[in-house]
């Protein structure tokens, strides 16, 4: 015999079916900030993780990143208000020649404006594809999106290849500063998305490849990346400037604070010249949302070491289930005012969104 539900348990007390606390959180519509798709237009490479998916997996997922109608379905069942639409990973910073990374992103940030964004209004919203192999050049790519396009933000993916595989360019490098000044000044947030870590970075792990993706070497390399911003002073220089991460922060809620207190040990030298601590970068300068981790003990931990208002409801589509992750995020135990605010009301706040759910 089958268990009995939480309706037919509620039958036997003649109460009402609808769930006290989920009535007005299932008709709330919310808004998601990680999701990607493709474009026509050819990469040097894509992810090597590919190949380790399940066929079934795979090929599900080739259409549900190109689908535009059937991502509108999947978001009207779901009570998803609007998507920020962003290239999937490795991105433009496969490239390693400037001049073909121009053109690519020009063509890449076109279509996603023409196909989403200007076809869909108040659905879809976009983050520039920057051809960070040159900085003057991602920051002209960056403001004419958000100038001519009306983009919302941009997304890099990691580090960007250079001709020599063992080496990368990160976004610490001082040629950024041009970026960082016009997303500053725009006040666009840079969301710095995971890939596989370069080979060579990866040796302890070679002969288990399932962990240079998603399970965990994305999540490592985003770390390191983030850990070189804070390090190197770019948030000194750039106070207002606002990184957006996924999948809760990476692990950075947990980490920074053993960094922290390890950091005082060392002598300045070492230090370097950050000018504040790792948690209080982590708390003035990071946007993070729920993405493809529904764990309420993962959220909790994120809660306790930034600001509420940082937080933001993703889910990562379509590599994850938009009916999954809505189901778990209707559950979380917070007011339902903070939940309003982790469903949409801070997307909506800080990418500037012409929206109003409430």
């Amino acid at each position: 015999m089958a268990d009995p539900t939480y309706d037919d348990l509620m039958s036997l007390e003649d109460r009402p079916k609808a769930r006290l606390q989920s009535v007005n959180r299932k008709r709330a519509r919310l808004v998601t900030i990680e999701e990607h798709c493709t474009v026509p237009f050819p990469l040097p490479k894509t992810s090597i993780t590919f190949s380790m998916f399940t066929a079934e997996f795979l090929s599900a997922l080739k259409g549900r990143l190109a689908d535009i109608d059937k991502r509108i379905a999947v978001m009207d069942a779901n009570n998803i208000q609007a998507q920020i639409i962003s290239l999937n990973q490795p991105g433009a910073q496969a490239f390693t020649d400037v001049d073909q990374c121009v053109e690519f992103c020009r063509k890449a940030n076109h279509f996603i404006y023409e196909n989403y964004v200007l076809k869909h209004p108040k659905r879809f919203f976009g983050f520039a594809i920057l051809p960070t192999q040159s900085g003057a050049s991602a920051a002209a790519e960056l403001e004419r999106c958000v100038r001519e396009y009306g983009f919302v933000g941009s997304m890099v993916h990691g580090y960007t290849n250079t001709t020599d595989p063992r080496k990368a360019l990160y976004l610490d490098d001082p040629q950024f500063d041009a970026l960082w000044e016009v997303a500053a000044r725009l006040e666009t947030p840079i969301f710095i998305h995971p890939r596989t870590p370069l080979p060579n970075n990866l040796s302890n792990l070679e002969d288990i490849p399932i962990f240079h993706g998603s399970p965990w070497g994305f999540g490592r390399e985003t770390v390191e990346h983030c850990l070189r911003l804070m390090y190197t002073g770019v948030f000194d220089r750039f106070p207002g400037l606002k990184i957006a991460l996924g999948h809760m922060g990476e692990g950075l809620s947990w980490v920074l604070p053993r960094t922290d207190s390890t950091f005082r040990i060392f002598g300045p030298e070492a230090r370097g010249g950050m000018k504040r601590t790792f948690c209080d970068y982590f708390q003035s300068n990071f946007l993070i949302n729920t993405s493809g981790v529904p764990r309420i003990s993962a959220l909790q931990n994120l809660l306790a070491e930034t600001r509420s208002a940082n937080v933001m409801f993703s889910v990562d589509y379509p590599y994850e289930s938009i009916a999954e992750l809505r189901q778990w995020f209707e559950t979380i135990p917070v007011s339902d005012e903070m939940w309003k605010d982790i469903g949409y009301r801070n997307a909506i706040k800080w990418f500037k969104l012409p929206l109003d759910c409430d």
